[in-house]
């Protein structure tokens, strides 16, 4: 049998591989691994911020996913689930996190639910009566939820979910900081440019289906006239009056959000000889989202 001969350095090479491994396998237990930062969001214009904020230090939920409404969204057992591993919730305001928000607190004590809207200057939903008292819209003067699409909404909401974030990751806060003021400097940049685009438009009346572009229009003084109001179709006396007054303004194009029914937004188009343009809202790349909000209206009116 052939003997294996060691020379002294073959066996101070083996005694160095000896002890070299166990030596990095403590440093690894030593050592665990930082749980990257969950941060959840109901609709995604809101995932949109915190990803461009987060730059990749943290990992976003969205509850209202796309072509969904917040106003009828329930969420699945995976949603729940997903929610239940994270570690901030930022509310938007929308109408299903008032059902739902003391549920989840209860069921997921150490989830931080943080309030997205804290420092808007909300606006108030129009009158939508149409000269015809008993047709007057019982929602007239409560606060409009649809904060999204308008800067300063959009720009507190980012606020808000920097200082989240930075609280329960400040290892990361310096660069949260960073991303988020360059996103607000986009934003402020691009609302500077779309406002002289539109500035002949000053005091147009926009016609929408659902009153969920208020904040967006009011960025540009025009004025937003819903065929929609509460959650409930129009009436064929007030569809007669939303058409005469249409003719009468020249109004040739009826904005609807892709995730309501069109029904009604047609038979208006028809009526004034218009059509209608299919917007969303709720689109995930909220900026990308604006500009072509824009370029509808300055092609429209």
């Amino acid at each position: 049998m052939k003997r294996t001969i060691y020379t002294p350095i073959g066996i101070i090479t083996l005694l160095l591989i000896t002890l070299a491994f166990p030596l990095a396998g403590q440093g690894m237990e030593e050592q665990p691994e930082q749980q990257q930062l969950t941060v959840a969001v109901s609709i995604l214009p809101h995932q949109a911020a915190v990803d461009r904020i987060a730059g990749g230090l943290a990992r976003t939920v969205v509850l209202v996913g796309p072509g969904q409404s917040p106003h009828a969204y329930e969420p699945t057992p995976r949603q729940m689930s997903a929610l239940s591993r994270a570690d901030i919730w930022i509310l938007s305001g929308t109408d299903f996190e008032h059902a739902l928000e003391d549920k989840i607190a209860d069921l997921y004590p150490d989830l931080a639910i943080i309030d997205g809207t804290e420092g808007v200057d909300f606006r108030m939903l129009e009158a939508h009566s149409h000269g015809d008292a008993d047709e007057h819209d019982e929602h007239e003067g409560t606060r409009d939820q649809h904060t999204w699409l308008g800067r300063q909404p959009y720009l507190s909401f980012i606020d808000n979910a920097l200082r989240a974030m930075k609280a329960h990751d400040p290892v990361n806060a310096s660069r949260y900081e960073q991303n988020a003021s360059a996103f607000k400097a986009e934003i402020e940049g691009q609302f500077e440019l779309l406002r002289a685009e539109l500035a002949d438009l000053e005091g147009e009346t926009v016609l929408v289906f659902h009153p969920a572009f208020g904040y967006f229009l009011d960025e540009f003084d025009l004025e937003q006239e819903a065929i929609e109001t509460g959650g409930k179709e129009p009436t064929a006396r007030v569809l007669s009056s939303i058409i005469s007054e249409a003719i009468e303004d020249g109004i040739k194009t009826v904005f609807v959000q892709e995730q309501f029914p069109t029904s009604a937004a047609e038979s208006v188009a028809d009526a004034i000889g218009g059509s209608v343009v299919a917007l969303d809202p709720l689109a995930y790349d909220w900026l990308e989202n604006v500009l072509r909000m824009g370029d509808a209206l300055r092609n429209s009116l």
